[in-house]
């Protein structure tokens, strides 16, 4: 569940999510989780703040936006069943979207600071992402993103995701979005999917 309210050139973000994470050694974000758990955990994940500053908003005429955004994952998931790490994590980042025609590049570039659960030592990583993004459609969007992060521990793996999304626009207030993303480490999921539904208030 993803609440959002903007209001000028701030953006306010929560995301709570629920988990089902089979035969876990690693969390949502692909950090290292501690314990022995079941073949099989569920619950309630971490839940992440963000607060997000529009920079530039693109009107100067460049069609240029930048954001300033700074998260914090606040330790709700039961780290015992890893779900979680029990520990806090902040990040911060700078996102840019860039209009070139009918296509949209848009790039992250952000830091982590991962908490140290007992006996670890996580390093604190660089993540960046970069995308394209076109509409085909008035009310249909496609785009592709490749996202990649450094490694968390000595002998992990870096985060290498590849995403492919499509938006629908179901009326003013609706929009829907299905996703499918494949992984090329060890640090990342095999494969995945999802859909998500927007409503505006």
């Amino acid at each position: 569940m993803i609440a959002k309210y903007e209001t000028g050139p701030m953006i306010y973000k929560l995301t709570v999510p629920w988990l089902r994470i089979t035969n876990p050694s690693v969390g949502p974000a692909g950090e290292p989780l501690p314990g022995g758990c079941d073949i099989v955990e569920s619950g309630l994940g971490d839940t992440v703040a963000s607060a997000d500053f529009a920079l530039l908003d693109g009107s100067r005429g460049d069609g240029l936006m930048v954001d300033l955004v700074g998260k914090v994952k606040l330790p709700t998931a039961d780290e015992d069943h890893c779900l979680g790490t029990g520990k806090v994590d902040y990040s911060g980042q700078v996102d840019l979207a860039q209009a070139f025609g009918a296509i949209s590049g848009f790039a992250t570039l952000g830091w982590r600071k991962f908490g140290d659960p007992s006996d670890t030592d996580f390093h604190d990583p660089v993540f960046a992402s970069l995308g394209l993004v076109t509409r085909i459609a008035p009310a249909t969007s496609v785009g592709a993103a490749y996202d990649w992060r450094q490694k968390v521990t000595s002998d992990g793996d870096e985060f290498q995701e590849f995403t492919l999304f499509l938006s629908q626009r179901l009326g003013p207030d609706w929009k829907v979005q299905l996703y499918a993303l494949k992984g090329f480490s060890d640090a990342s999921p095999d494969s995945g999917g999802g859909l998500l539904f927007s409503h505006s208030f």
